[in-house]
């Protein structure tokens, strides 16, 4: 592929043994802190503080990014994430499973907005319809690799439920080594005039009052419920049937990273994948059977996905070079935000009401977005 000569392999490869590590982990996360006894709410509170944190440490990840060292902020991001694994890893109880979140959110942080932004600025100037597809590739290789990452947490969790955090830690360290060895050979401390500080806030303020901004901020956000739920959904009747909504999930985030990017997409389109959104995750929440529960969750998967990179697209646009990596953390911080807040409440509904009822915040950010997506229709054509 042309952009992977463009932004060189270094990226890419740091990024696909990050995808295997994740997947170590993130097959069996929930389900491994149910097997502790802890509720829906707890687990939503967990969830909320790595996305809290992630939040917290967004800006400041990209500030280092846009205006000093490229490398710097996706390593140091990579290092504090894998403290975090080592501390769930070590079974510590609640406190060290909720300081793991907190820092796992933060390292996090490096790989949202400096991650694409490396990407994209290493990419150049190119038009809508090849960002897409540079984004789309990205999110099917994280796809791909964290399913093959899901199937090694599967055999480590046979061997001891721990093991998923313990491997997923050995991929994430290789992957630091592999960007390092595969660092730019060219001074990643930026040498363009950097803008003053106080120019570069009130830029990423401008930013995350942008009506694009809030299209990928409620898309992203409205995955908070069916992502919570359908391990423990799942996980009540076999752990394999885990296992098969992973790969279900993953080989609809291939397909669904390339829905959007190959063609020109319009507004009734959009809509459309949004209104599948809506019915898949009422379905997901209704079904009884496994193989239902699973079909409608691959269908939201890859409807969501399609959408989230079609809006972090339209964004990308508008945004400057000089500012990428801030607007990126932008949405990935409010975004994080909405997304913690809707863990807490998601948690909460499951706990009291039941499964269909915990969908409702993921149903009214999907209808924010289609609102927005209307009116910023509207607005561009007068």
């Amino acid at each position: 592929m042309n952009a992977v000569r463009r932004t060189g392999i270094g990226i890419w490869l740091f990024l696909g043994f990050s995808g295997i590590g994740i997947g170590c982990f993130s097959v069996l996360d929930n389900f491994y802190f149910r097997s502790l006894g802890y509720s829906v709410a707890v687990i939503g509170a967990l969830t909320a503080t790595f996305n809290i944190s992630l939040a917290v440490a967004e800006l400041p990840s990209a500030v280092v990014f846009d205006r000093r060292s490229h490398w710097a902020a996706i390593q140091i991001g990579n290092a504090i994430r894998l403290v975090g694994l080592v501390l769930f890893f070590l079974a510590l109880g609640p406190v060290g499973d909720f300081l793991g979140e907190g820092l796992a959110g933060i390292g996090a942080a490096a790989m949202s907005g400096t991650s694409v932004a490396y990407m994209l600025n290493r990419l150049g100037a190119v038009d809508s319809h090849e960002r897409r597809r540079v984004m789309g590739f990205s999110v099917a290789l994280g796809a791909a690799t964290s399913l093959a990452g899901g199937a090694l947490g599967l055999a480590g969790y046979a061997i001891a439920p721990r093991m998923i955090w313990g491997l997923g830690a050995l991929w994430i360290a290789v992957a630091g080594v592999v960007f390092f060895v595969g660092r730019p050979r060219t001074s990643t401390v930026a040498s363009r005039q950097v803008e003053p500080l106080n120019a570069y806030v009130r830029g990423l303020i401008d930013v995350g009052r942008h009506p694009r901004a809030w299209l990928a901020i409620t898309a992203d956000a409205a995955l908070v419920g069916p992502l919570l739920l359908w391990q423990l959904r799942l996980g009540a009747t076999d752990i394999s049937a885990v296992f098969l909504g992973f790969a279900v999930m993953k080989v609809a985030g291939l397909l669904g990273g390339q829905l959007l990017g190959h063609r020109r997409v319009g507004t009734r389109v959009l809509l459309a994948c949004l209104a599948g959104n809506i019915v898949s995750v009422v379905g997901f929440a209704a079904a009884n059977e496994v193989a239902v529960i699973v079909g409608f969750f691959g269908i939201h998967v890859l409807l969501q996905i399609a959408v989230s990179v079609y809006c972090r697209s339209e964004l990308h646009a508008v945004v400057d070079d000089s500012r990428r990596a801030g607007a990126s953390s932008v949405v990935s911080l409010l975004g994080s935000l909405v997304s913690g807040i809707a863990a807490l409440v998601v948690g909460h509904i499951a706990d009291v009401s039941g499964a269909l009822p915990a969908m409702i915040p993921s149903i009214t950010l999907y209808a924010t977005v289609a609102v927005l997506t209307i009116t910023t229709a509207r607005t561009q054509q007068r």
